[in-house]
């Protein structure tokens, strides 16, 4: 399969959601065009973090000022290159809490308001597609607490029963935002993990353990729940760790970041205990 036809078929599925999404609109139907260089379908970008900080800028993981993007596909499934989509708040006509630059894709958050806000791509008068994203306070600090309980690895260390049984409870930090006196969660934040021990930087799946969501599918990132939590389990490789008799510890570092620069407390160092068992 290569890039190529790959990207034609997402084209042609978002050719059929982009038809659903012109009549949604109030449009009598879509205007595909048929040229190459005529709009066929318009995809919205994943966001570069699932939140934006009230009364600043949306920004990447990294703390880098990064707008929106969107790409424009003719009939055919081939990116338009000098396509010019315009942004827009979806929500504005029930508050003001996002302001989009129409051209630059800027997004930059005026007021705290709860739940999903939609944000909008558009290309001519009858293509839309929308991505929601979060206003969230600024996060100012973290800390986590290292388990205490024992794995102890089983065989056979296969499938759902033997994935379970190999894989840690959740390594979890809290991040929070400190106003005075009142403390409260930062929700919808990106945490980033990652494995010191038995060290792999890449979480390679093959390694002698790696970091899963709570679906078992390896993943080293994770977002802050209402409570301001967020974690990652250990998968452990119960043939390769422990490499002996005695207990040895996972350990885990969460780094959690605002503008580029880690929050107090930030690097979070967490531990779990595992022994091997029986063979």
């Amino acid at each position: 399969m290569t890039a190529t036809s790959s990207a034609r078929r997402r084209a042609r599925a978002l050719l059929v959601s982009a038809v659903i999404v012109a009549t949604g609109i109030g449009t009598a139907c879509a205007e595909v065009g048929l040229s190459p260089n005529e709009a066929a379908a318009i995809e919205l970008d994943p966001f570069p973090s699932p939140a934006v900080v009230v009364g600043d800028t949306l920004r990447n993981l990294d703390g880098i000022v990064t707008p929106i993007r969107a790409r424009v596909f003719n009939v055919r499934g081939d990116v338009i290159s000098d396509a010019t989509p315009r942004y827009l708040y979806a929500d504005f006509n029930i508050d003001s809490a996002l302001a989009i630059d129409s051209a630059t894709g800027r997004v930059v958050a005026k007021k705290l308001v709860s739940g999903d806000k939609r944000i909008a791509a558009r290309i001519g008068g009858s293509l839309q597609v929308l991505r929601s994203i979060r206003i969230v306070t600024r996060p100012d600090s973290v800390d986590g607490a290292s388990l205490t309980n024992i794995l102890g690895t089983t065989l056979p260390d296969t499938g759902r029963q033997g994935q379970e049984s190999n894989s840690t409870r959740a390594l979890t930090v809290t991040v929070r935002h400190r106003e005075a006196s009142a403390v409260t969660p930062a929700r919808s934040w990106p945490v980033r993990f990652q494995l010191l021990s038995p060290a792999n930087p890449t979480n390679d799946t093959m390694a002698a353990a790696y970091l899963v969501d709570d679906q078992g599918r390896a993943s080293s990132l994770d977002t802050t729940d209402d409570n301001g939590g967020a974690g990652r389990r250990v998968r452990v490789r119960a043939l390769l760790f422990p490499v002996g008799a005695a207990v040895e510890s996972v350990v885990v570092r969460a780094t959690v970041t605002y503008k580029g620069q880690p929050l107090k407390g930030s690097p979070v160092r967490i531990t779990a205990p595992v022994r091997r068992g029986a063979r």
